[in-house]
């Protein structure tokens, strides 16, 4: 089944697929030879996976958050992707299997998630680790850095050094957005609009009082924002949020570089057997590695 197809299903019939698909996405570590795997305890009940390519951890590390719409799991794919960023960049790889919206509210994915970088804090100054997410999970990597402001009052947790987001996601929350997102539509070939406009924010939310950059991630608090980095292409749908995500950045005075690929797709640079992937891949390893 296409991802577009799916992704325009009602939320029962959806949630019903991907739980489906989930059963394949449970925790595990990987038996290969060529990096050393860690589980790591988060919350009790969580897992994140640690990957690092010598015995001892390096001075520099990856917190990669894997995509899906807070609904899919983290196949191996993902996590074959992540070391690739580990190999790659000379980082370390921490990979959170966070609780996912098919059962749990948002509030307990970015409660997880908070937890996981806490824990990595102990281990790298925070110049030190960079946040790395694709669609839902470079929304994660903008929101993560928006939790951190809204809870500053009661923990004092620093700013990470960079962010790397390809294709965030953020629920349209203006008529504008959701305008901009239907024109796009016939454009997109994995994403459907009826999913981010009607259908992913009641995933999310469970009936729950949740603050607005949970899920529209555009409305965050911005100050202190590391270096980000944006990638979007043309032809999809969330490339709507690009000139919100940008005014947010603009308000905040945030250090920001916006990639806008023309023609291309949703997550483009994870395609890399395109040369317009590859080149995108490449220069997000170049930004990782200064």
């Amino acid at each position: 089944m296409g991802f577009k197809s799916m992704f325009a299903k009602p939320a029962e019939e959806l949630l019903e697929t991907v739980k489906k698909e989930n059963e394949k996405c449970n925790f595990k570590i990987p038996n290969d030879k060529s990096f050393h795997y860690f589980d790591v305890p988060v919350l009790e009940e969580y897992h994140c996976l640690r990957m690092q390519k010598e015995e001892k951890p390096t001075k520099k590390a990856i917190l990669f958050f894997f995509g899906g719409g807070f609904i899919r799991g983290c196949n191996d794919g993902v996590v074959k992707s992540a070391k690739k960023y580990g190999e790659r960049s000379g980082r370390d790889v921490w990979l959170p299997y966070y609780p996912l919206c098919t059962d749990h509210c948002v509030k307990d994915s970015y409660g997880m998630i908070f937890e996981t970088y806490k824990i990595m804090l102990k281990e790298y100054e925070p110049q030190n680790i960079a946040l790395v997410g694709f669609s839902s999970g470079g929304a994660i990597a903008i929101g993560l850095c928006c939790h951190i402001n809204a809870v500053k009052e009661k923990e004092d947790v620093p700013m990470p050094g960079l962010i790397i987001a390809c294709s965030p996601g953020s629920v349209p929350y203006s008529e504008e957005e959701k305008k901009k997102m239907e024109e796009l539509n016939p454009l997109d070939v994995m994403l459907d609009q009826n999913f981010m406009v009607n259908v992913i924010k009641g995933i999310m939310v469970k009936d729950q009082e949740v603050p607005d950059y949970m899920v529209h991630t555009v409305l965050g608090d911005y100050t202190n924002f590391p270096m980000t980095h944006i990638y979007y292409a043309t032809h999809e749908i969330l490339y709507a949020e690009a000139e919100f995500f940008e005014k947010a950045f603009k308000k905040y005075n945030v250090k920001y570089e916006m990639h806008i690929k023309e023609g291309m797709f949703h997550c483009y640079p994870s395609f890399t057997f395109y040369p317009e992937g590859k080149e995108a891949e490449d220069q997000m390893i170049e930004y990782l590695s200064n």
